[in-house]
């Protein structure tokens, strides 16, 4: 049985329109804000999604196992498995921690600017070849799904 947490937050990255490799589904994650997240990156870590298409459902669509990398020599972490980020466009993706240990509701935003202009003390990845470097930030939850009338 899973433990039971009893407090939760909630990492919320950016995702490019230009993100490479794995068809598009991969997703990097800065190491730091990684393993504060997800813990140590030593080894790769198995974990639980449920996956929200929209914002605005009221229970998941679907449910699957996905992996966080272990670090990679580039100082990042991967989210891999999760097929379906391949047809994100840019958008902020939410990983919020459930009650249940390793077990995290999974959701995407569209509008960048509202949840930029959200949060504060965002941190911002090393920019590349692509473009500047993702933003990424880890918040308490639950968080708001709903940012239309912010």
């Amino acid at each position: 049985m899973a433990r039971k947490k009893t407090t939760r937050k909630c990492l919320i990255i950016e995702r490019h329109e230009w993100e490479t490799g794995g068809e598009e589904q991969q997703l990097q994650i800065p190491l730091p804000t990684a393993n504060k997240f997800f813990g140590s990156g030593v080894q790769a870590r198995s974990i639980v999604v449920r996956f929200f298409f929209s914002a605005y459902a009221s229970s998941p669509s679907f449910e699957k196992n996905i992996t966080i990398s272990k670090k990679y020599p580039n100082s990042t972490r991967r989210v891999n498995g999760f097929s379906e980020i391949g047809g994100f466009p840019g958008c902020f993706i939410f990983f919020e921690e459930t009650l249940d240990e390793g077990i995290y509701n999974v959701w995407w935003v569209r509008d960048k600017a509202i949840i930029a202009a959200r949060y504060n003390s965002w941190q911002q990845a090393k920019s590349s070849q692509h473009g500047r470097g993702r933003l990424a930030i880890i918040v308490p939850a639950p968080v708001r799904r709903d940012f239309t009338n912010i």
